[in-house]
């Protein structure tokens, strides 16, 4: 019960905290070079959010790039009349807060060198923060599939042990009824010889009386 409780106010406390989350105009680093970025932070851990967006895109049809710490989607639509090559790069917010990350979306025009990005040229981070804010559903359905994965296996491995529990308890029950049954056995067999060690004895009296008549 009290699982159940903690699990219930686990999703409760991540989805006010989604609720809560909006993107920003920030800066993210490549190469030592500072550029133009769409910024926000979300409440889990960073592999899920990665394997989240991999998830958006794949059903798009689309596969990332590696580029340093970046994973690059090419050529996608992002919401607005352009289409960008997207840089994402998610971080753990501290070490400290394992399940909080940072999320850097840079954009560049299809096919155009990163490096070749001016740190003033802020084309398409409006795009890339409407596109990670309502990338925020979509991580938080992620994360919910997780729990209740998660919860699954909890609730299966309680059930595996309730029944080796319940299989031990008939076994037991059996070898009880058993060992009544052989008690039961056992007693009317002490109590028969017992009537007939007394029978023995009377008949070992009546022998020795015997004797004392002959005399």
């Amino acid at each position: 019960m009290k699982q159940i409780s903690f699990f219930a106010g686990f999703i409760l406390l991540s989805t006010i905290a989604m609720a809560q989350a909006k993107s920003v105009q920030g800066i993210a680093e490549y190469q030592k070079s500072k550029l133009p970025a769409a910024v926000i932070e979300l409440p889990y851990a960073p592999s899920t959010i990665e394997a989240a967006v991999d998830e958006h895109f794949s059903k798009k049809g689309q596969k990332p790039a590696n580029a340093k710490d970046y994973k690059v989607f090419r050529n996608v639509d992002l919401g607005g009349s352009d289409r960008y090559d997207a840089y994402l790069k998610v971080e753990r917010k501290s070490r400290k807060e394992k399940e909080a990350a940072v999320v850097y979306m840079v954009v560049t025009k299809p096919n155009e060198l990163i490096t070749a990005k001016s740190g003033s040229d802020q084309a398409g981070v409006s795009e890339a923060r409407d596109f990670l804010d309502k990338l925020v559903p979509d991580v938080e359905e992620y994360q919910l599939k997780l729990d209740i994965a998660a919860q699954e296996e909890v609730i299966r491995k309680a059930e595996k042990k309730y029944n080796s529990l319940l299989n031990d308890s008939t076994d037991l029950a059996k070898k009880k009824l058993q060992l009544e049954e052989k008690i039961t056995e056992n007693s009317q067999s002490l109590q028969s010889q017992q009537a007939e060690l007394e029978k023995e004895r009377l008949a070992l009296e009546a022998i020795r009386q015997r004797r004392k008549g002959e005399k």
